[in-house]
């Protein structure tokens, strides 16, 4: 079962398709934690962040 209450990808309650665990590199096979889409010799890596929740705006929903 996965342990996230609201899908990752879209704003609904998560349905567990598995779509989070899939291989972004690889879209045919799950995510095995190797770290290759990670380690891929930039000089810098960069993080997007849309949105900030706090707890009571995440209940409030």
């Amino acid at each position: 079962m996965n342990p996230y209450k609201e899908c990752i990808f879209e704003n609904k309650p998560c349905t567990d398709c598995g779509k989070c665990d899939m291989c972004e590199l690889d879209p045919t096979k799950r995510c095995d934690n190797c770290m290759k889409c990670v380690n891929n010799g930039a000089e810098y890596r960069a993080v997007y962040i849309d949105r900030i929740e706090n707890e009571q705006e995440k209940n409030d929903k």
